[in-house]
C-alpha cells in the first residue's frame, strides 16, 4: 500500500474515531489533524498552503449560505410563521388516527423548513402530544412519524446536509440547487411512500383501539386550545404580518430554485433584510435578534468551512488518488461498480457508527474518488448517499433524538424509540435506493 495511501486511511480513521467518541471538537479535527497527515507525507509549507486555499475555496460559499439562511428561518419561527400554519392546520381538521398520523408528517415537514431538527421536535411533539393521548395511540408513532418527517426535508437547499453535499462538487454553480434538482422527482415518490406509512400505522391504531373498545375520534372530540401548547415571546410574535412573511418566505424559496445564476447566500441575505425590516424596525431589537442567532451558527458553519481542509489535503496532495488505488486493486471486479449502491443500501446500521460530518466529510470523498474509477460522476454517488436515513435512529448522530423522546414526558424513552424505528427506517432507505435506480437517479 503507498505511503500516502496509509497516512490518508489512518487520518480518516482518526477523524471518524475521535468525533464518535466526542473526544476533540468537528472544528478540531477539521483543521489540525490534516494539517498533520499533510506534514507527515512530507508536504512543504507552499504546497499546504495550496492544499488549504484550494480547500477552502470549495466550501467558503456553502458557508455564507448558513450565515445568512438560518438566521432567516430562525426569524421566522420567532415572528410566529410556523406556529401559525401548524395552527391553522389543527383547527381545520376532524381528527381520528389516520388524520393525526399523517397530519403528524405535515407538521413536521412545514416546521422542517427552517432545517432545525431541534425546532420540529419542540414544535410538532408537544403540539400533537395531547391528541395521541386523547385517542389513546402509542406516543412511539409520535416521535417516529416525526422523524419521517425531518428525513422528508434532509434535502432542501439551505440545509447542512445539503450545504455539505454541495461542498464536494465546487466546480458545479449552485450546487445545493443542482443536487435539490436531481433528488425532486425520486422525492415525490418518496413523500407518497412515507404518507403511505403514516396511513398505515394510522389504520393499524384504529384496529388496535378497536378491539380494546375505544373509539379515537370520539375521544378526540375533547379539543383543546392549541395556543398554549407553544412558548411565544410576546414580543416578537407578529400575527398581523403572517401573511406577509408567508409571501417572503414563498418569494424567497422560488428565487432560489428560478434564479440559479444568483448565489443562494445572497438571496438570505437579501431576503433576512427585508424580513428584519418588516417585521422589526427598531435597529437595537434586530442587533439583539441578529447576536441571538449568531450563537445557533456555531460550531456548525465553521465545520462546514473549515470540511474544506479535509478534502483540500486529501484532493490536492494525492493522497485520495493512492487511497482510491489502493481499494480499486481489492474489490473485485464485478463488484466495484455497485459499491456506492452497497453502502447506499447499508447506509442505516452504518450510521450507528458515523457522525453526520463522518459521512459527509469522510466517508463521501472516498467513495467518490473510488467510484470515478469506474466512470460513476460524483454527483451520482453524492444524491446516492445523501439520505442517510440511519441518522435520525442514532443519538450519535442527531442527538436531537432525546429531546424528541423527552418531549413525550416519559411515554418514550431513546431504547423504545430505537426499537421501534430501526427496521422501517431501514426498509425505507432501501425502497428509496430503489426508486433512485428505478428512476435512472442514481445511475
Amino acid at each position: 500500500m503507498d505511503y500516502k495511501a496509509i497516512v490518508g486511511f489512518i487520518m480518516m480513521i482518526l477523524i471518524t474515531v475521535l468525533l464518535m467518541k466526542k473526544k476533540v471538537s468537528t472544528i478540531f479535527s477539521f483543521t489540525v489533524i490534516p494539517l498533520v497527515a499533510a506534514i507527515i507525507i512530507g508536504s512543504s509549507v507552499k504546497q499546504i498552503g495550496t492544499y488549504l486555499t484550494k480547500g477552502l475555496a470549495m466550501t467558503t460559499s456553502v458557508a455564507l449560505i448558513m450565515l445568512f439562511s438560518l438566521p432567516y428561518f430562525m426569524l421566522m419561527a420567532d415572528t410566529g410563521l410556523f406556529s401559525g400554519i401548524v395552527k391553522r392546520i389543527v383547527s381545520r381538521v376532524r381528527m381520528n388516527p389516520v388524520v393525526l398520523a399523517i397530519l403528524t408528517v405535515i407538521v413536521a415537514m412545514i416546521t422542517g423548513l427552517d432545517v432545525s431538527i431541534t425546532s420540529v421536535y419542540l414544535i410538532t411533539v408537544p403540539l400533537l402530544l395531547p391528541f395521541y393521548k386523547k385517542m389513546k395511540m402509542q406516543p412511539v408513532i409520535l416521535v417516529f412519524l416525526t422523524s419521517l418527517g425531518i428525513i422528508n426535508t434532509f434535502d432542501v437547499p439551505w440545509s447542512a446536509r445539503m450545504l455539505r453535499s454541495a461542498s464536494l462538487i465546487p466546480k458545479i454553480d449552485n450546487g445545493t440547487n443542482y443536487l435539490f434538482a436531481k433528488l425532486f422527482p425520486p422525492q415525490i415518490v418518496l413523500t407518497v411512500v412515507i404518507f403511505g406509512i403514516a396511513v398505515f400505522l394510522g389504520l393499524k391504531e384504529t384496529r388496535r383501539l378497536k378491539k380494546l373498545g375505544i373509539d379515537a375520534a370520539a375521544a378526540a372530540k375533547a379539543g383543546g386550545d392549541d395556543d398554549d401548547v407553544f412558548e411565544e415571546d410576546a414580543e416578537l410574535v407578529q400575527p398581523k404580518k403572517f401573511w406577509i412573511n408567508v409571501a417572503l418566505t414563498l418569494v424567497v424559496i422560488v428565487c432560489l430554485c428560478a434564479f440559479p445564476d444568483v448565489p443562494s447566500y445572497y438571496t438570505f441575505a437579501l431576503g433576512l433584510v427585508i424580513a428584519l425590516e418588516i417585521n422589526f424596525h427598531d435597529q437595537k431589537l434586530q442587533v439583539k435578534l441578529l447576536k441571538k442567532y449568531a450563537s445557533s451558527l456555531f460550531p456548525v458553519m465553521p465545520a462546514i468551512l473549515l470540511s474544506g481542509v479535509v478534502v483540500g489535503v486529501m484532493e490536492f496532495s494525492g493522497m485520495m488518488q493512492s487511497m482510491v488505488k489502493f481499494l480499486v486493486g481489492i474489490i473485485p471486479a464485478g463488484m466495484g461498480p455497485w459499491i456506492y449502491i452497497i453502502i447506499g443500501l447499508v447506509g442505516t446500521p452504518l450510521m450507528f457508527v458515523f457522525t453526520n460530518d463522518t459521512w459527509y466529510y469522510v466517508l463521501m470523498p472516498i467513495v467518490i474518488g473510488l467510484m470515478r474509477a469506474y466512470g460513476v460522476p460524483a454527483d451520482v454517488v453524492i444524491v446516492t448517499l445523501f439520505m442517510n436515513m440511519g441518522a435520525m435512529l442514532t443519538p450519535i448522530a442527531q442527538p436531537q433524538l432525546y429531546i424528541g423522546t423527552d418531549l413525550t414526558n416519559g411515554e418514550v424513552d431513546l431504547p423504545q424509540y430505537m426499537k421501534f424505528a430501526f427496521i422501517p427506517i431501514w426498509l425505507l432507505n432501501i425502497v428509496w435506493i430503489g426508486i433512485g435506480l428505478l428512476m435512472g437517479t442514481f445511475r
